[in-house]
């Protein structure tokens, strides 16, 4: 059985510094003090608990108790398995992996499928650059006016004209029909009753796709020829990597600029998106001709504030930039929209006048109710009564899907005033259309309430507590847990286990046999490793907290002893008697303090210690 060898993991773990991996899915990360915080990947929050530890390279949000090492974020953050999380880690800092026992047998698994569009891209970039046969793309790139260092930059490539030239190249690598097949770059065909497979894509420009890593995981190839039969634009199917509603084109690029201005902007198709990069507008994404989903505005939200739509001006662009307003919305973002001048698109419109008169369209652009308000207005006589109730359904529909009540207030007295309503009149209304929707809404939640709840998994504070101040102040607090508190006194199995593993070694080996615990275990390790105990101030020294949790957990004890004496029936009501005198005594001295305690701990362990 083909394995990764030990020596192997650690070498990429150590490569791989957890900050810089998670910055690189989670820009917003900063750093806060000794550690990095920002808003959990994992389940939504405002304020950040999602932190990461530079120093133990780990990272743990105390909001969901997500938690772990790097390869676990990769894991939990990619939805893959650890081999995978290896494997992605491993390019990412350039180590290679020699399995013992021979290659793993490859198969349609993530890290095949990277490495396979890697490849198909490398193939089809060099034969756009290189190929005799991707002349006419050179020409037709040419006539759009992207220079060389652009096509490079986006790895902008051309499909041959041949049915099997990506197929017989990728057979000779050493993949499989069926590997090409389940990447979207082949389809499978039967003649004759027997199952061959031809190039997906052909003769085609195509552009990489990739994920917000910069992997690539798909691509959309475009015809040169606007008279050649078939579609303007071929897309890679849905794949285990490639998931379209879940996919923004140049996200890799602009993200770290989506960032930094906390705005996004989206425009329709890959060269529009090519040509504001090129253009220095470079928090530019694309949707690439596909409906702008849920998923979408949830990506886009993690990084900005605010989203600015530049559609096309005709009809569908329309319809598509209020539908795309409203899903924005709904996810807490602020949404414009760009109305360009006619027959044209962002990458005509910087050709034919220059990046100026898009950046001013941007920075004049309407707010998205304006926007729906000027486009009724020009399509409904709102002088008429008829035509003035649709356009305050429409606008009743759009206000409707912002969740908070403090933007809906401005977007209805804005609403109010363009239309000559009252603001009274329009909440009204809107109070009443979303009552006339509520039924509806109850049966989704009854549903959503009859849905299991996976709660988060709890630890008794003071074990935790005391585990906190093993790992961060190990010498001095290991000889006290050592000598005066016995295992058995913990409650918890997980807590439990941990004191006796640093018991025997430093909190060294937790880190280095990380991934032989399991994931509650993994879970709790970091959650203690993460930052220092909270409850430590500048009179409270580790020594001292110590030795306050050591007599909570022998008081625990002792109660429990107490309770099970009076239960037992083997015993005298004599020896009962001195039993129970004697733990009444030790009890008293565990409330005086840790200095009274100490002789009664020494005895109670069998210990003649001097301290």
């Amino acid at each position: 059985m083909a394995m990764i060898p030990k020596e192997t993991i650690e070498e990429i773990r150590a490569r791989a510094n957890i900050v810089e991996v998670v910055g690189a899915y989670l820009p917003e990360l900063r750093r806060r003090g000794s550690t990095y915080k920002c808003c959990c990947p994992f389940h939504k929050e405002k304020t950040p608990s999602f932190t990461v530890n530079d120093a133990r390279q780990i990272f743990h949000c105390f909001g969901c108790g997500a938690g772990g090492d790097v390869f676990r974020f990769v894991m939990d953050y990619e939805k893959v398995d650890f081999v995978t999380a290896i494997n992605v880690l491993a390019e990412r800092v350039g180590v290679e992996i020699v399995y013992e026992g021979g290659q793993p047998e490859k198969s349609g698994n993530k890290d095949v499928l990277y490495k396979l569009h890697t490849d198909a891209a490398a193939f089809y970039h060099r034969m756009l650059l290189d190929g005799a046969e991707g002349a006419e793309a050179r020409r037709y790139l040419e006539e759009r006016d992207l220079p060389l260092e652009v096509i490079k930059d986006f790895q902008i490539g051309y499909a041959p004209p041949g049915w099997e030239e990506l197929l017989s190249r990728a057979v000779k690598k050493g993949y499989t029909a069926e590997q090409l097949e389940a990447a979207g770059l082949v389809v499978p065909s039967d003649r004759n009753g027997q199952k061959s497979h031809y190039d997906r894509f052909r003769n085609r420009v195509m552009f990489p796709i990739c994920d917000q890593m910069g992997r690539v995981i798909g691509f959309s190839g475009r015809i040169m020829n606007k008279a050649e039969k078939g579609a303007k634009y071929v897309n890679s199917p849905e794949t285990l990597l490639f998931k379209k509603n879940r996919v923004l084109f140049a996200f890799d690029k602009a993200r770290k600029p989506i960032v930094e201005s906390r705005q996004a902007i989206v425009v329709e198709g890959q060269i529009d998106a090519i040509r504001c990069h090129q253009a220095g507008l470079d928090n530019v994404v694309a949707s690439q001709g596909t409906a702008l989903t849920d998923n979408h505005a949830k990506m886009i939200r993690r990084y900005a504030d605010e989203v600015i739509l530049v559609l096309d001006a005709d009809a569908a662009g329309l319809k598509a930039a209020l539908a795309s307003s409203e899903i924005f919305m709904a996810n807490e973002l602020s949404v414009r929209v760009v109305t360009l001048p006619e027959k044209e698109d962002p990458d005509s419109l910087i050709k034919n006048s220059g990046k100026e008169v898009l950046i001013k369209l941007i920075d004049e652009a309407p707010a998205a109710l304006d926007f729906l308000i000027d486009a009724f207005q020009r399509s409904e006589n709102i002088k008429t009564e008829a035509g003035r109730m649709r356009v305050v359904k429409a606008v009743l529909n759009f206000i409707s899907h912002c969740p908070s009540a403090a933007r809906r207030d401005p977007m209805i007295h804005a609403a109010a005033d363009r239309l000559n309503i009252s603001p009274l009149a329009l909440s009204q209304d809107l109070r009443r259309a979303k009552q006339q929707q509520r039924p509806v809404r109850k049966q989704a939640e009854a549903e959503e309430t009859a849905r299991p709840v996976i709660s988060k998994k709890t630890y008794p504070r003071q074990e935790t507590a005391l585990l906190e101040l093993l790992v961060h102040y190990y010498h001095d607090v290991h000889p006290l847990v050592h000598d005066f508190l016995p295992p058995g006194h913990l409650t918890d199995p997980t807590c439990k286990q941990l004191v006796e593993t640093l018991m025997l070694d430093p909190p060294e080996t937790l880190t280095e046999g990380f991934h032989e615990f399991d994931e509650p275990t993994q879970k709790i390790i970091c959650q203690v490793q993460v930052q220092e105990s909270r409850t430590m101030d500048e009179e409270t020294s580790a020594v001292d907290l110590a030795q306050r949790y050591i007599l909570i957990f022998w008081k625990r004890a002792l109660e429990r002893e107490q309770a099970e004496l009076k239960q037992r029936t083997d015993i005298s009501n004599e020896e009962r008697f001195v039993e129970t005198t004697r733990i009444k005594h030790d009890l008293h001295a565990l409330s005086k303090g840790w200095n009274s305690a100490l002789p009664m701990l020494e005895t109670r362990l069998h210990k003649d210690v001097d301290f």
